[in-house]
């Protein structure tokens, strides 16, 4: 009968866990899956790694969400999110109020700041955002960093459907400079495969860059859940376990303000 009791209470425990698997609900994330160190394929693993990817797991291990990864472009990520064909989107998006004025953001999780990334030959003669002013600039179609491009004076902006697209041509001196994350750019230059090439990334940055994850507009049952979830892993430590795996500590950036790159960009 002993026996027999724990074989039944192992089978109910079992049961258990599959019930609760089973009812799990999907959440459909749509990431743009080329953007390290936030999202990528993992080709050792097939499996999609990153901060971002990181962080929603956590925040599907706390909400009972079955996160399903749906790959796509950036530019596409707002018509799913209206059309319902994913439930959030979750790809170091920028919030901005032509975004905003689509879709419901969550509270900000972090703030990436656009940075300038260029030639080495370059670097010296950019001090600050009117150093752009007139020159042919690289950006990955649809970021935060192609917006605040287009409203410098004079450019003209070539568009790639990834950052690390537009950093090749950029190398070939197919473009002066461009806006991008700054931990895009820091990430991608750490990497074995760009120590040959011949770009660098400045210091100052140009403008906060606040990333949120995006839901359908009017979707609040939604949103409070990530929010929720958000505020629950910064405040147990989680959340900053996760940035040090990807970042390291944080280190002060020299900060130009929003207010004076849109001043020098206008």
């Amino acid at each position: 009968m002993a026996i027999a009791s724990k074989i039944a209470a192992v089978a109910a425990a079992a049961a258990c866990i599959f019930s609760t698997v089973a009812n799990a609900e999907t959440l459909r994330v749509g990431s743009l899956t080329v953007y390290a160190p936030f999202e990528f394929l993992d080709s050792n693993t097939g499996r999609y790694e990153g901060f971002d990817m990181d962080l929603i797991r956590e925040i599907g291990k706390r909400e009972n969400f079955d996160i399903e990864i749906v790959s796509m472009s950036l530019d596409g990520l707002v018509p799913a999110l209206i059309s319902g064909n994913i439930d959030a989107a979750v790809s170091a998006l920028t919030i901005t109020p032509e975004r905003a004025a689509r879709v419901d953001f969550t509270k900000p999780y972090i703030n990436a700041g656009l940075t300038v990334m260029t030639t080495k030959e370059n670097a010296p003669n950019i001090k600050s955002v009117k150093d752009l002013e007139g020159k042919c600039l690289c950006a990955e179609i649809g970021s935060s960093g192609a917006l605040v491009m287009k409203r410098i004076p004079n450019t003209t902006i070539r568009t790639f459907n990834s950052a690390a697209d537009a950093f090749l041509e950029l190398n070939k001196n197919g473009c002066y400079a461009m806006l991008n994350d700054g931990p895009v750019n820091r990430y991608f230059l750490r990497q074995p495969a760009s120590k040959s090439m011949n770009l660098v990334a400045l210091d100052f940055v140009v403008s906060d860059d606040q990333y949120g994850m995006a839901v359908q507009k009017g979707n609040t049952k939604l949103l409070n859940r990530l929010d929720n979830a958000l505020d629950a892993i910064k405040a147990d430590g989680t959340y900053d376990k996760i940035y040090e795996k990807w970042f390291g500590k944080p280190s002060a950036q020299p900060v130009q303000t929003t207010a004076k790159a849109e001043k020098a960009a206008n």
